[in-house]
């Protein structure tokens, strides 16, 4: 019996697919898909790295060569039941040899549906769904045409081939495309193509989600929607704030699955799952682009099963071997137990920190499950965020009670748009009084405590039911209404 499963590129939330096949008594394989030396190659090392040294057992790591014959020749005397698109620099790789060697999966004749933006959205336009009106761009001109054409300066440009919103920018008129399309024409794109294709696309208005869904001969299955939280700086990056799972399906959600489904379907997707991001407006929903392969954000199985009673790869897993258990899963409703979110971290430009107050603040936020931060609790400096890649961090909260968890992440929320000072900081926590004669040794021993150590301080004193001496005594509170809106947003967290 077949005993061996491939996993191309088992990173970010893929990764859970190794102990998923374990546990079934089959044997992981990783297949390392090539990757040209460059900015990608770069960052797919460091997160290998990682990902690698949290396996506590002997796993082979076979890497893909150029030549596509010979990977094919390693793979095939393999013999493995699957081989499975992990995240999306498996996407071709694990597609074309599944295909060949007669797995279950989807045909290559469709791979560019599956990767390429601009095939997506013709895809749509050929089964009479609605689609985002997009163009290739390869001069200036081109971008200035389309332009034109569109009759309105609202526009994306991004890579045609693209993950994670690296190289994407949202534009509004002539000027910006044009300087977003010079900076784009001479990077690479996160998979170290030679041929980097960009795209110009109609920019659409409205909330984001996601809807991810496992299909099996033709028929998608939905395994969870999350809504979206994003921003624009203003240096045109765009960057993720969080996401939050949609745990009721309302009119437009349910419209919104319907449609994803019709998508799922028009792409030619028949076996394997989609991790597809959409937007909707006035006039419903329309695909922004499809990712055929599991969700990414590096989410922990454990905090998945919290939220959903399951998590996905081990879903995709089991339906990918066995077509009875899709079946008997597309028959159960969509019912997440419990609320969760994903909170992302950006820094709007680079900045030197001596130290971090948010480890703190999520240690003792009830709904807090786990999580990652790259510089918490260094003296260092932090670069500015520009994509999911270069992002400060991710922390995952999930509460039984759904108000403690939505109350959490939209503190949160509040935190790094009005309060980043209490994330990441140089400086003083409080702001010293005005009047110097004010500035005691007490109050100059506060104001000199390091961020990180003071919050701890002062949550442990709320937390305590504010019994003894208080950490901030009252002349500091009332030295700037700053010092007190900071306490108050300490004091909330406790409760």
């Amino acid at each position: 019996m077949k005993r061996v499963i491939v996993v191309a590129e088992p990173m970010s939330t893929a990764f859970n697919f190794l102990e998923d096949i374990k546990q079934r008594g089959f044997e992981p394989v990783i297949l390392e898909s090539y990757i040209p030396d460059g900015y990608a190659r770069r960052l797919m090392d460091e997160e290998r790295k990682i990902k690698y040294s949290r396996i506590k057992y002997p796993i082979k790591i076979i890497k893909e060569d150029k030549d596509y014959n010979v990977t094919l020749k390693m793979i095939h005397d393999l013999d493995p039941v699957l081989v499975l698109a992990g995240s999306e620099e498996g996407v071709v790789i694990g597609t074309r040899l599944a295909d060949d060697l007669g797995l279950t999966g989807n045909p290559y004749s469709i791979i560019a549906n599956m990767t390429q933006k601009t095939s997506m959205q013709d895809a749509l336009k050929k089964a009479g769904l609605r689609y985002i009106r997009s163009e290739e761009a390869s001069s200036p001109d081109d971008c200035i045409k389309f332009l034109e054409k569109l009759g309105h300066e609202d526009v994306v440009l991004k890579h045609v081939h693209g993950v994670a919103s690296v190289g994407v920018h949202l534009i509004h008129g002539k000027d910006e495309l044009l300087d977003a399309f010079r900076q784009e024409q001479s990077a690479e794109n996160m998979f170290g193509e030679s041929e980097n294709r960009l795209m110009v696309q109609e920019r659409i208005f409205g909330e984001e989600y996601i809807v991810n869904t496992i299909s099996r001969n033709g028929v998608p299955a939905l395994t969870s929607v999350f809504k979206y939280y994003k921003k624009k700086l203003p240096t045109g990056f765009i960057v993720y704030r969080g996401q939050e799972a949609i745990t009721k399906l309302g009119q437009k959600e349910r419209e919104l699955v319907e449609y994803a489904f019709k998508t799922v379907k028009a792409l030619g997707i028949t076996d394997g799952p989609v991790h597809g991001e959409y937007m909707i407006d006035e006039k419903g929903p329309v695909l922004i682009e499809a990712n055929c392969r599991v969700m990414g954000g590096s989410s922990p199985s454990g905090f998945l099963n919290k939220v959903f009673g399951y998590h996905e790869t081990d879903v995709v897993l089991d339906c990918m071997l066995d077509s009875s258990y899709h079946s008997a899963f597309l028959k159960k409703p969509y019912h997440p137990i419990r609320k969760g979110y994903i909170k992302d971290f950006y820094s709007d430009k680079d900045k030197s920190i001596s130290s971090s107050g948010i480890i703190p603040i999520i240690l003792n936020m009830s709904s807090y499950y786990s999580g990652w931060l790259e510089n918490a609790g260094k003296t260092d400096i932090i670069k500015e965020t520009t994509d999911l890649e270069t992002e400060l961090g991710c922390i995952y909260l999930v509460d039984d009670d759904p108000e403690a968890a939505k109350r959490d992440f939209e503190t949160l929320m509040y935190i790094e748009e009005e309060f980043p000072e209490l994330m990441y900081s140089d400086k003083s926590l409080l702001l010293p009084p005005k009047d110097t004669s004010q500035l005691t040794p007490e109050i100059s021993a506060i104001l000199n405590t390091d961020t990180e150590t003071l919050i701890n301080d002062i949550i442990s004193f709320y937390k305590n039911g504010s019994k003894g001496k208080p950490v901030v005594p009252e002349i500091l509170i009332d030295a700037d209404p700053y010092n007190r809106k900071v306490l108050e947003i300490l004091k909330k967290i406790c409760y």
